[in-house]
């Protein structure tokens, strides 16, 4: 039985982040999802987010999907770009528009077993010729059609900037352009991703940039700098941060897309603890 949460915001931990057997809860819980989904509710975790949904079996995203009503938890993100390692968004091209609304209507397909509504949408690279402003507006247009997409099937595309370093040559990679290509496409089913870890690297002013993206902030994302490891590890101050998500109101999923700090049950608990102290409770 699931007991009474006891964070203030609605936390998200993951099934696998850099693979899909490798989820956060995985030594106190065992390898099955389900049983992992369990203990988080007894964490008192109200949100679970999965960059490996679209991979798994059918079957398990249906068991994904009852235990995650069953637990009254909600499914954060699951990834709906599969293309990011060539320009894509950026490209004046019908064929690869047509491709960007079917990626979504397959998105939607898995979205519906396990109860997501957002879905994690990358730029792809950059057009090696193409002016930047040029690419923008390209982008903008195809988000138009995706989102069209997005809103028939109750879907909202989560734009998120991810860094250079570790993804070079990405096209979106600062809040304040995807909060300006957000703001241009005005559909509510086309929102900003704003993931902490990453405009950390990007110039961090973290937030500044929350205050002044906030009109197009739909998901967030926390991770410490450097080595994306967990809150209180770092650079980071997460404290205050989440006490300004709290303040303005913020009702939206906070997902945990980190590793673990340290191997085995020792690095599950430290996650939990970690949570618990920037917590704004």
């Amino acid at each position: 039985m699931s007991q009474t949460p006891t964070f203030a915001l609605n936390y998200a931990p993951h099934l696998g982040l850099n693979s899909p057997d490798s989820g956060m809860f995985q030594h106190h819980a065992g390898g099955d999802p389900v049983d992992q989904i369990r203990f988080m509710a007894e964490q008192g975790f109200t949100a679970l987010e999965d960059n490996w949904m679209k991979a798994r079996d059918i079957e398990t995203q249906n068991r994904i999907g009852r235990e995650l009503e069953r637990q009254n938890m909600t499914m954060g993100v699951i990834v709906n770009t599969l293309v990011y390692e060539r320009p894509s968004f950026v490209l004046n091209d019908r064929n690869e528009r047509d491709r960007l609304v079917q990626e979504v209507r397959e998105t939607a397909e898995v979205a519906r077993r396990v109860g997501a509504t957002y879905v994690t949408t990358l730029s792809g690279t950059v057009h090696p010729s193409l002016p930047r402003d040029y690419q923008t507006a390209n982008m903008i247009e195809n988000l138009k059609w995706a989102g069209a997409a997005a809103a028939e099937e109750s879907l909202v595309l989560a734009l998120e900037p991810i860094n250079h370093k570790g993804w070079p040559g990405t096209f979106m990679t600062e809040v304040g352009h995807a909060h300006l290509i957000a703001k241009a496409v005005d559909m509510p089913s086309v929102k900003l991703l704003y993931d902490f870890w990453h405009q950390q690297i990007h110039g961090g002013d973290l937030i500044t940039n929350l205050d002044l993206a906030w009109d197009q902030i739909g998901y967030v994302q926390i991770a410490d700098n450097p080595g994306r490891s967990v809150p209180g590890s770092g650079e980071i101050n997460y404290a205050p941060i989440l006490r300004r998500l709290a303040e303005r109101g913020f009702d939206g999923i906070v997902g945990l897309e980190f590793e673990n700090p340290a191997p085995g049950k020792a690095g599950e608990r430290a996650v939990i603890e970690a949570v618990r102290v920037i917590d704004p409770r």
